[in-house]
């Protein structure tokens, strides 16, 4: 388990709900298809893949985690690519790699799938200053 990918103030699992479309928002994107969230087996909140388009730069960002009632992350993805398809990056958490990388959380570096290097663990803030680097970097 990592620790949670939400802002201090965040304190209930609806705030953390309510809080990803303003989140989206703050940093120029418009969240697609909504937001949904629902109950898992022991206590596990999962936030159903959702798409944030950027269409000044033509990128779209794929964000899908789970976490407990205490905020704490158990699963998520954050996936940017161009609006072709091309990987530009993608931050996971997820089980299956941690002999690699030291842990659960690493990074998929474009534009092929499985170049993926360690990385820390992600909050909303670190992953909304990684898609505003991008776009910068975006001819």
């Amino acid at each position: 388990m990592t620790s949670g990918v939400f802002p201090p103030h965040i304190k209930t699992p609806r705030d953390a709900f309510d809080h990803l479309p303003v989140w989206a928002e703050r940093f120029g994107g418009l969240v697609r298809d909504g937001v949904t969230m629902y109950e898992r087996p022991m206590g596990i909140l999962r936030v159903k893949e959702f798409h944030i388009d950027f269409p000044n730069v033509d990128t779209v960002l794929t964000v899908a985690l789970s976490f407990d009632t205490g905020l704490n992350s158990v699963f998520y993805k954050f996936d940017l690519r161009h609006g072709d398809g091309t990987l530009l990056w993608r931050e996971d958490c997820h089980e299956g790699h941690e002999h690699e990388h030291g842990g659960p959380c690493h990074l998929h570096i474009g534009p092929q799938e499985n170049h993926r290097a360690t990385a820390p663990p992600s909050t909303l803030e670190t992953v909304a200053h990684r898609v505003l680097a991008t776009h910068l970097s975006i001819d």
